[in-house]
């Protein structure tokens, strides 16, 4: 993580590394991201933390070319609204395909006063 990462100004988004994968087919309406945090930038989500991430979007888990769904993170009883949700390992040298059922390290953006 950058510095500006690790220590966010007030309403910034915050950054948060998570390793673990996802569980559950694409499309999967019940399909769900477990891991636990291996660096962060949130005041409320310490390193060690489990965490679960879901993607929702009315009606069903895959959108329409005209609509958007969203992240959001899960930890102790509180929801995180995600701003992305990105696979750091996806694009490294030697990888090939996206198996996101492997454990891997991603990154979480939470949105802007999201549980602060």
């Amino acid at each position: 993580m950058t510095s500006e990462q690790s220590n966010p100004a007030p309403g910034d988004v915050r950054y948060l590394t998570v390793h673990g994968a996802w569980q559950g087919a694409a499309g999967d309406p019940g399909r769900v991201f477990g891991g636990t945090v291996t660096a962060s930038g949130h005041p409320h989500l310490a390193c060690g933390e489990r965490v679960t991430v879901r993607y929702h979007v009315e009606g069903g888990r895959v959108p329409d070319a005209g609509e958007h769904g969203a992240y959001a993170l899960s930890s102790g009883g509180r929801t995180y609204p995600l701003v992305s949700f990105t696979c750091r390992s996806a694009a490294t040298t030697g990888r090939h395909g996206t198996d996101d059922t492997r454990p891997a390290d991603w990154q979480a953006a939470v949105q802007p006063g999201a549980g602060e």
